[in-house]
């Protein structure tokens, strides 16, 4: 970790947080650009647009959870469209690992230095969701150290409603 600034990654991290959140809108067009026209093109209208648009988060949308296992190891788990995105819309990720740290004190008491740590490894963790199958990546670190380990995590079973949902809670729509 040589070189490594993590007083101005830090800093970098509360910014992120302190920016207001993406509207529903802009979230669905980082996922799918062409969301609306295919909305259009079905003649989606009301609670039936409402249900593509869940069904877009819950399909294509970055998936973020995070867990305590044992004592001190804590788990956070992306989807291959957290993994995909985490360089470019990287605020809609970091906003999902936020609420999914939320409900884990140990891990919400380090997150703007793992969000600072995970932002200088992005290039690894895209690595290694590059060689699996699936594009899902596990970060694993030890509790309190914000430092995680980004390895393979295949078949990690995810309930996409649930996801979509939170997702969902975090801009607002």
């Amino acid at each position: 970790m040589a070189g490594l600034d993590v007083e101005a990654m830090a800093r970098r991290s509360l910014e992120v947080r302190a920016r207001p959140k993406p509207s529903a809108h802009d979230v669905l067009k980082a996922i799918r650009p062409e969301w609306e026209k295919e909305a259009a093109q079905q003649g989606l209208t009301g609670e039936a647009l409402s249900a593509f648009k869940r069904q877009i988060l819950a399909e294509d949308g970055p998936q973020v959870y995070a867990e305590m296992t044992d004592i001190i190891y804590y788990m956070i788990h992306l989807n291959k469209a957290a993994v995909e995105k985490i360089d470019s819309d990287s605020e809609i990720v970091f906003q999902a690992l936020e609420v999914a740290t939320l409900a884990i004190p140990e891990i919400d008491d380090i997150i703007s230095p793992l969000e600072a740590f995970i932002r200088a490894e992005v290039t690894t963790i895209q690595a290694v969701g590059s060689t699996v199958s699936d594009g899902q990546v596990q970060l694993v670190g030890v509790w309190p150290v914000p430092v995680v380990i980004a390895q393979s995590d295949e078949d990690y079973n995810w309930d996409a409603v649930d996801a979509a949902k939170r997702l969902g809670d975090i801009i607002g729509g």
